[in-house]
């Protein structure tokens, strides 16, 4: 049987790994097109894995803090694409 205390361990666990992906991902050797992207949307999962332990903690307000983050990340990420369609 699972139960919060477990699933909050796993969270804190995947946010740590995003947290070293987006740390690898902004110190590459080599610089990708998309990189800025994969940084935000790396931010954007930890946000919302932060969001996600909050709301087992019933923390609501931080957790609704952390999803409104997520939203602006991830409206990020869209400027960037479009501003790159548009120059095709």
């Amino acid at each position: 049987m699972n139960t919060a205390p477990q699933a909050l361990i796993h969270l804190q666990q995947a946010a740590s790994a995003a947290a070293e992906a987006q740390s690898v991902i902004n110190d590459l050797i080599v610089a990708h097109d998309y990189q800025d992207v994969a940084s935000l949307v790396t931010e954007a999962a930890a946000a919302l894995l932060a969001a996600a332990s909050k709301l087992l903690t019933m923390e609501d307000e931080p957790a609704i803090e952390l999803i409104e983050r997520c939203e602006d990340l991830i409206d990020q990420v869209y400027e960037i694409i479009e501003s790159d369609l548009d120059e095709i």
